[in-house]
């Protein structure tokens, strides 16, 4: 493996949220060659709540990034050193709609899968709660982590105007970190839209979380740990890049959206608790999970309303009458 040209930046409290934080997710992703996750992104919020980040994840019908190419179309010059990152946001709840996010911890990840930056990030605002099931943090990591000022900072230096970003939801993460086109990227891939294909059985295009591409195509299931962990996102990005997408090998790449279609998907964090976490929705995309009333993230980025589907079970929007009855349950609950 070669040497990046980017070293590795370990600060005093980076090394203490290490020794914390590792036991809990490197073990698949190191031990599997490329992997990542699939409920979510498409429940965005599924897979690691980027819903949070108006959305990553955390994800109920994933929306095209808006910039992002088809990597087949990139085509790049010679004449520039082309560097490829992945950087994955996780966010904490400082309200109680899916709009209230602030970011908790972020990642950057090269493409010899090497972590170039892991930090947690103190939110500015109160937490209402630390989602762990879906950001990986607890409340209590976040009380000497560093200012989202302090933090980005850090992150722009890893970036320059010919860095390709590759993610899945990858727009919500650029936005969070204040990334700029042509200032700190030049291109974004996004995997959800790499992966795509149409479904026979309903006829429409089908979308997948990262959490199913990675446990379908990688054999790493990215909800195995407690929590999810940007770091371990921002690998199978990477990793589902290098394998499908770097050698724009169109046949490889049609097979894995065969296989993606085919396996059988797993019940996504959303769906396992209902859209609501600690009384906070986490339905940023799906608007029949979704318990706030507020704007869906597509509304609020003009993206087309295009109908998806994450796989045969999220056909329908409308939620099932069994599903509506436990979901007031849950509303009773959380109002008394």
């Amino acid at each position: 493996m070669g040497t990046n040209p980017l070293t590795t930046i370990l600060v005093s409290w980076s090394s203490t949220y290490a020794q914390n934080m590792s036991s809990k997710a490197v073990g698949h992703l190191d031990s599997t060659p490329k992997n990542n996750d699939v409920e979510i992104k498409t429940n965005k919020i599924d897979a690691s709540e980027k819903d949070h980040q108006a959305v990553e994840d955390s994800n109920d019908v994933i929306q095209p990034t808006q910039g992002s190419k088809k990597s087949q179309d990139i085509v790049s010059n010679s004449n520039q050193s082309i560097q490829i990152l992945s950087i994955d946001v996780e966010c904490v709840a400082t309200g109680y709609s899916h709009l209230d996010r602030a970011p908790c911890s972020v990642a950057i990840v090269n493409d010899q899968c090497e972590i170039l930056f892991d930090s947690l990030i103190k939110p500015d605002k109160p937490i209402v709660s630390d989602l762990f099931p879906f950001s990986g943090v607890r409340k209590v990591d976040l009380h000497h982590a560093p200012s989202f000022d302090e933090v980005i900072k850090k992150v722009h230096s890893f970036f320059t105007p010919t860095t390709l970003i590759v993610g899945q939801s990858i727009m919500s993460d650029v936005n969070w970190m204040k990334l700029e086109k042509d200032v700190h990227y030049s291109d974004l891939i996004e995997l959800g839209d790499e992966f795509e294909t149409f479904n026979p059985k309903y006829g429409n295009k089908t979308y997948f979380s990262l959490a199913h591409e990675a446990y379908v195509l990688l054999k790493i299931d990215l909800n195995a740990t407690e929590g999810h962990l940007a770091r371990n996102d921002a690998k199978a990005s990477i990793q589902l890049y290098n394998k499908y997408l770097k050698d724009k090998d169109q046949s490889k790449l049609e097979q894995a959206r065969r296989e993606l279609l085919r396996a059988p998907t797993t019940i996504s964090p959303l769906r396992r608790f209902s859209g609501v976490y600690e009384k906070v929705c986490l339905s940023a995309f799906n608007p029949g999970f979704c318990r706030c009333g507020q704007p869906m993230v597509n509304e609020l980025h003009k993206r087309p309303n295009k109908k998806r589907s994450q796989n045969s079970n999220d056909q329908k929007e409308e939620l099932s009458p069994s599903t509506n009855k436990k979901m007031k349950v849950i509303d009773e609950k959380n109002k008394s």
